[in-house]
């Protein structure tokens, strides 16, 4: 299982989790009498596990806004074709060698079809479907 797809799966359970405690305690609450002893103790169990779930939501977005930048440098090289890394680092505004590791990942990744020759550090567009 990917990563991204673990962080969303925890997040949400979290969430839910969060909002199923926070139920609780409103009914409790809501409900008087020996119940409403249970609506701080939900209320502290809801405080307590939002801040995992809170972690594993910013882990996923995070992910997900990597994965929306390499395609970003994916969908560049494959419309270029070919291009040397010091062009896409002037494209992308950011230093050469951090250019070349992005290219890199999204070939790895599956977003560009190709390969980085390392002796012109040219990014050539592989031929076919």
């Amino acid at each position: 299982m990917a990563p991204k797809t673990l962080y969303f799966i925890v997040g949400l359970v979290g969430l839910l989790t969060v909002a199923v405690l926070g139920v609780i305690g409103g009914f409790a609450l809501a409900a008087g009498g020996t119940s409403a002893a249970l609506a701080p103790a939900a209320g502290l169990c809801a405080g307590v596990a939002a801040v995992p779930a809170l972690a594993f939501t910013f882990l996923y977005w995070q992910a997900a806004r990597r994965d929306r930048g390499l395609a970003q440098v994916g969908a560049l090289l494959e419309s270029y074709g070919e291009v040397t890394v010091a062009t896409m680092a002037e494209k992308l505004g950011r230093p050469e060698e951090e250019t070349e590791q992005l290219m890199a990942l999204s070939i790895r990744e599956g977003h560009a079809r190709g390969r980085i020759d390392p002796k012109t550090r040219t990014f050539h567009k592989a031929e076919g479907p």
